[in-house]
């Protein structure tokens, strides 16, 4: 009796820690805002700050409009609009987890001058956008659909939309194709995705947390399946992509990444069945080639997309 009373509360305990670990990775991670120079000073990107202050300081003096979207599950997404005349293309950014849209003022900086309109969503459970978890991308890439739609409304159907996302909004842009995207939408292109949640939340706890994997890993997707009605090894992108015969895309991916490994790219990029392209940075970190490497990232981007733009 008193080994079964034993077993009892250390699975509770378990459940108990598994559920303090879920809250505290999932439940509105604290976003950091680079423009806050406190922040930027201990963010991993201080290094590229000749690069990150003067697109910063771009943004913040953007004439952007506040635009809204309601998902499904009633959750009111925020985001930031700038609107280009006479635009060809419209830019759609998806931030990473625990980033804001702030902190792709490189590329924004970039489509703006290409004369292109850019979209600037928060992303669920970040800065205004509503929500109470992050959820690796699973419910993002819904929402990027939606966010590609109402892109679609404000640009006018005859501009061509480019979906980029960095980190868990590159898993959520990719994971989009597998949906109905507006047929504006010309190409994808993804930096430092991961290619599944659930392997990507055991790296973490392997890895970087040094835990015992068995059985929290188990009892935080349980969690995951009962609350977002999705869990985190639903989806593999490796095999989502082989399906897509349509969708051109571009993969984006440091080597030095140390959160996200870069061979998870290169195995997608080897199983889309679409037009595609691979570009690894050498010496970017995490979602940070396009200020590691400036002007290279930025003629494989234009290369890539330019094409697709102009309806070749």
């Amino acid at each position: 009796m008193l080994l079964l009373v034993i077993v009892v509360i250390l699975v509770i305990l378990m459940f108990l820690f598994a559920w303090f670990f879920f809250r505290k990775g999932f439940h509105r991670p604290p976003a950091k805002d680079l423009t806050v120079q406190e922040v930027l000073i201990t963010s991993p990107w201080f290094s590229y700050t000749p690069v990150l202050q003067p697109a910063l300081e771009w943004f913040q003096k953007q004439p952007w409009e506040e635009v809204a979207v309601s998902a499904a599950d009633g959750c009111t997404l925020s985001g930031l609009w700038l609107s280009k005349r006479a635009a060809k293309a419209c830019l759609l950014l998806m931030h990473g987890y625990g980033a804001l849209p702030q902190n792709l003022s490189v590329i924004a900086r970039w489509a703006a001058r290409q004369g292109w309109s850019v979209l600037l969503p928060y992303e669920r459970s970040h800065g205004k956008s509503g929500g109470e978890y992050a959820t690796l991308g699973l419910l993002e890439a819904e929402d990027a659909r939606l966010w590609a739609e109402k892109a679609e409304e404000l640009a006018g159907d005859h501009t061509k939309l480019i979906l980029l996302g960095s980190g868990m909004g590159g898993f959520a842009v990719l994971h989009a194709i597998s949906g109905s995207l507006p047929e504006s939408v010309c190409a994808v292109v993804s930096d430092g995705a991961y290619a599944c949640p659930r392997e990507m939340v055991r790296r973490v706890m392997k890895e970087e947390m040094r835990m015992r994997v068995f059985p929290l890993l188990q009892i935080v997707c349980l969690f995951a399946r009962l609350i977002w009605k999705n869990g985190p090894g639903s989806v593999d992108l490796r095999t989502e992509l082989k399906e897509n015969s349509a969708m051109p895309v571009l993969f984006i991916h440091g080597k030095k990444d140390m959160r996200v490994p870069f061979k998870w790219t290169e195995e997608m990029h080897k199983a889309c069945a679409s037009k595609k392209a691979l570009y690894l940075s050498e010496n970017a970190g995490q979602g940070a080639a396009c200020m590691a490497d400036g002007d290279a990232y930025f003629k494989e981007l234009r290369t890539f997309v330019a094409p697709l733009i102009s309806g070749g």
